[in-house]
Protein backbone atom coordinates (compact mmCIF):
# COMPACT_ATOMS: atom_id res chain seq x y z
CA UNK A 1 0.00 0.00 0.00
CA UNK A 2 1.39 3.40 -0.99
CA UNK A 3 2.06 5.97 1.76
CA UNK A 4 -0.53 8.26 0.18
CA UNK A 5 -3.13 5.53 0.63
CA UNK A 6 -2.02 4.94 4.23
CA UNK A 7 -2.55 8.59 5.09
CA UNK A 8 -5.88 8.71 3.30
CA UNK A 9 -7.28 5.67 5.10
CA UNK A 10 -5.96 6.89 8.47
CA UNK A 11 -7.64 10.27 7.98
CA UNK A 12 -10.89 8.55 7.01
CA UNK A 13 -10.85 6.35 10.13
CA UNK A 14 -10.13 9.36 12.35
CA UNK A 15 -13.02 11.26 10.76
CA UNK A 16 -15.35 8.33 11.37
CA UNK A 17 -14.19 8.13 14.99
CA UNK A 18 -14.82 11.85 15.53
CA UNK A 19 -18.27 11.49 13.99
CA UNK A 20 -19.11 8.74 16.48
CA UNK A 21 -17.98 10.90 19.41
CA UNK A 22 -19.83 13.94 18.11
CA UNK A 23 -23.05 11.92 18.06
CA UNK A 24 -22.74 11.41 21.80
CA UNK A 25 -20.32 8.56 22.54
CA UNK A 26 -19.07 8.94 26.09
CA UNK A 27 -15.79 7.63 27.47
CA UNK A 28 -15.45 5.21 30.34
CA UNK A 29 -13.66 5.97 33.61
CA UNK A 30 -9.94 6.72 33.69
CA UNK A 31 -7.96 5.78 36.79
CA UNK A 32 -5.48 8.54 37.53
CA UNK A 33 -1.84 7.52 37.87
CA UNK A 34 -1.68 9.75 40.96
CA UNK A 35 -4.62 11.18 42.97
CA UNK A 36 -5.39 14.85 42.27
CA UNK A 37 -6.64 17.35 44.84
CA UNK A 38 -10.36 17.90 44.27
CA UNK A 39 -10.11 21.46 45.63
CA UNK A 40 -7.17 22.60 43.52
CA UNK A 41 -7.85 25.77 41.48
CA UNK A 42 -9.25 23.69 38.59
CA UNK A 43 -9.74 19.93 38.32
CA UNK A 44 -10.93 18.74 34.92
CA UNK A 45 -13.27 15.78 35.44
CA UNK A 46 -14.31 15.24 31.85
CA UNK A 47 -15.03 16.61 28.40
CA UNK A 48 -17.81 14.89 26.46
CA UNK A 49 -19.15 15.20 22.93
CA UNK A 50 -22.96 15.20 23.03
CA UNK A 51 -25.48 16.01 20.28
CA UNK A 52 -23.52 18.75 18.54
CA UNK A 53 -21.84 20.31 21.56
CA UNK A 54 -18.80 19.69 23.76
CA UNK A 55 -19.62 19.69 27.48
CA UNK A 56 -16.74 20.28 29.91
CA UNK A 57 -17.10 19.55 33.63
CA UNK A 58 -14.65 20.90 36.22
CA UNK A 59 -14.41 21.08 40.01
CA UNK A 60 -13.05 24.14 41.82
CA UNK A 61 -13.09 25.26 45.46
CA UNK A 62 -16.45 26.69 46.58
CA UNK A 63 -16.61 30.47 46.13
CA UNK A 64 -18.92 33.44 46.57
CA UNK A 65 -21.12 34.42 43.63
CA UNK A 66 -22.83 37.70 42.75
CA UNK A 67 -26.38 36.72 41.74
CA UNK A 68 -29.87 38.09 41.31
CA UNK A 69 -31.86 36.66 44.21
CA UNK A 70 -35.14 37.15 46.08
CA UNK A 71 -38.47 38.33 44.68
CA UNK A 72 -38.33 40.86 43.14
CA UNK A 73 -34.78 39.91 42.08
CA UNK A 74 -31.97 41.96 43.57
CA UNK A 75 -28.24 41.71 43.00
CA UNK A 76 -26.40 40.49 46.08
CA UNK A 77 -23.58 38.23 47.12
CA UNK A 78 -24.33 34.58 47.63
CA UNK A 79 -21.61 33.53 50.06
CA UNK A 80 -20.31 30.01 50.51
CA UNK A 81 -22.67 28.14 52.82
CA UNK A 82 -21.80 25.67 55.55
CA UNK A 83 -20.69 22.33 54.15
CA UNK A 84 -20.19 23.57 50.59
CA UNK A 85 -16.79 22.36 49.41
CA UNK A 86 -16.90 22.37 45.63
CA UNK A 87 -17.73 24.80 42.85
CA UNK A 88 -19.18 22.82 39.93
CA UNK A 89 -18.25 24.43 36.60
CA UNK A 90 -19.92 23.29 33.36
CA UNK A 91 -19.26 24.69 29.89
CA UNK A 92 -21.40 23.60 26.94
CA UNK A 93 -19.42 24.69 23.88
CA UNK A 94 -20.24 24.92 20.19
CA UNK A 95 -17.36 22.96 18.60
CA UNK A 96 -17.45 25.05 15.42
CA UNK A 97 -17.22 28.57 16.89
CA UNK A 98 -15.60 27.46 20.21
CA UNK A 99 -18.13 29.71 22.02
CA UNK A 100 -19.87 28.73 25.27
CA UNK A 101 -23.59 28.28 24.59
CA UNK A 102 -25.60 30.89 26.48
CA UNK A 103 -29.30 31.27 27.39
CA UNK A 104 -29.63 27.63 28.52
CA UNK A 105 -31.12 26.04 31.61
CA UNK A 106 -28.29 23.82 32.88
CA UNK A 107 -28.83 21.28 35.66
CA UNK A 108 -26.98 18.40 37.26
CA UNK A 109 -28.04 15.17 38.95
CA UNK A 110 -25.39 13.14 40.76
CA UNK A 111 -25.51 9.75 42.45
CA UNK A 112 -22.77 8.51 44.75
CA UNK A 113 -22.77 4.82 43.79
CA UNK A 114 -20.74 3.95 46.88
CA UNK A 115 -23.16 5.23 49.54
CA UNK A 116 -26.34 5.66 47.48
CA UNK A 117 -26.73 9.36 48.26
CA UNK A 118 -28.03 11.77 45.62
CA UNK A 119 -27.53 15.46 45.01
CA UNK A 120 -28.91 17.74 42.30
CA UNK A 121 -29.24 21.39 41.44
CA UNK A 122 -29.37 24.20 38.92
CA UNK A 123 -26.15 25.68 37.56
CA UNK A 124 -26.25 29.48 37.35
CA UNK A 125 -24.90 31.32 34.28
CA UNK A 126 -21.71 32.92 35.55
CA UNK A 127 -18.95 35.20 34.32
CA UNK A 128 -15.40 35.37 35.66
CA UNK A 129 -11.87 35.71 34.31
CA UNK A 130 -12.27 32.48 32.35
CA UNK A 131 -15.45 33.66 30.60
CA UNK A 132 -19.03 32.42 30.55
CA UNK A 133 -19.87 29.14 32.29
CA UNK A 134 -22.62 27.58 34.41
CA UNK A 135 -21.84 26.95 38.07
CA UNK A 136 -23.05 26.16 41.57
CA UNK A 137 -21.51 25.41 44.95
CA UNK A 138 -22.17 21.96 46.37
CA UNK A 139 -20.97 19.64 49.14
CA UNK A 140 -21.63 16.72 46.75
CA UNK A 141 -22.27 13.54 48.78
CA UNK A 142 -19.01 12.49 50.38
CA UNK A 143 -16.31 10.17 49.14
CA UNK A 144 -17.21 7.52 46.60
CA UNK A 145 -17.72 6.76 42.91
CA UNK A 146 -20.05 9.26 41.23
CA UNK A 147 -22.24 9.20 38.19
CA UNK A 148 -23.17 12.78 37.33
CA UNK A 149 -25.56 13.72 34.55
CA UNK A 150 -25.51 17.23 33.09
CA UNK A 151 -28.61 18.44 31.26
CA UNK A 152 -28.36 21.46 28.94
CA UNK A 153 -31.76 22.87 28.02
CA UNK A 154 -32.65 24.26 24.62
CA UNK A 155 -30.98 27.69 24.26
CA UNK A 156 -33.59 30.44 23.96
CA UNK A 157 -31.59 32.67 21.61
CA UNK A 158 -32.68 33.20 18.01
CA UNK A 159 -31.05 31.40 15.13
CA UNK A 160 -30.21 32.08 11.51
CA UNK A 161 -32.43 29.94 9.24
CA UNK A 162 -29.61 27.51 8.39
CA UNK A 163 -29.19 26.77 12.12
CA UNK A 164 -32.89 26.49 13.02
CA UNK A 165 -32.57 22.80 13.93
CA UNK A 166 -29.49 23.22 16.14
CA UNK A 167 -29.95 22.29 19.83
CA UNK A 168 -33.75 22.28 19.67
CA UNK A 169 -33.88 19.47 22.26
CA UNK A 170 -32.26 19.18 25.69
CA UNK A 171 -28.80 17.62 25.65
CA UNK A 172 -27.75 15.24 28.42
CA UNK A 173 -24.35 13.74 29.04
CA UNK A 174 -22.88 11.57 31.79
CA UNK A 175 -19.63 11.96 33.73
CA UNK A 176 -17.89 9.52 36.05
CA UNK A 177 -15.49 10.41 38.85
CA UNK A 178 -14.33 8.97 42.14
CA UNK A 179 -13.36 10.90 45.28
CA UNK A 180 -11.43 9.61 48.27
CA UNK A 181 -10.20 11.76 51.16
CA UNK A 182 -10.80 14.93 49.13
CA UNK A 183 -8.85 13.67 46.14
CA UNK A 184 -9.95 12.55 42.70
CA UNK A 185 -8.98 8.93 42.01
CA UNK A 186 -10.88 8.46 38.75
CA UNK A 187 -12.26 10.85 36.11
CA UNK A 188 -14.15 10.51 32.84
CA UNK A 189 -11.82 9.04 30.23
CA UNK A 190 -11.86 11.85 27.66
CA UNK A 191 -10.15 14.79 29.42
CA UNK A 192 -8.89 16.39 26.18
CA UNK A 193 -11.18 17.00 23.20
CA UNK A 194 -9.85 14.94 20.36
CA UNK A 195 -7.52 12.77 22.44
CA UNK A 196 -9.55 9.64 21.81
CA UNK A 197 -9.79 10.45 18.12
CA UNK A 198 -6.04 10.87 17.96
CA UNK A 199 -5.57 7.54 19.66
CA UNK A 200 -7.84 5.80 17.18
CA UNK A 201 -6.05 7.42 14.27
CA UNK A 202 -2.67 6.39 15.69
CA UNK A 203 -3.85 2.80 16.11
CA UNK A 204 -5.23 2.75 12.58
CA UNK A 205 -1.97 4.07 11.18
CA UNK A 206 0.00 1.40 13.05
CA UNK A 207 -2.25 -1.33 11.68
CA UNK A 208 -2.06 -0.06 8.12
CA UNK A 209 1.72 0.32 8.18
CA UNK A 210 1.86 -3.24 9.43
CA UNK A 211 -0.12 -4.39 6.40
CA UNK A 212 2.42 -2.79 4.06
CA UNK A 213 5.38 -4.74 5.47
Amino acid sequence: MAMKDVLMVTALLAALAFGTLARGAQPGPQVLSAPEEATQPTLLLGRNFADGMIVTFELKPARSMWLQMDNPPKWRERTVRKGEIYHLDVRPVDPKSKVVISYSDVRFNAVNRTNGKKVSGTLHPMWDGSGLHYAANSPLAGDGAYELIVSVGMPTFGRAPQYKDLWVNPVTTKFHFKLANGRAMEVSGLRGAGSEVGGIAHTAATMIIGWTR
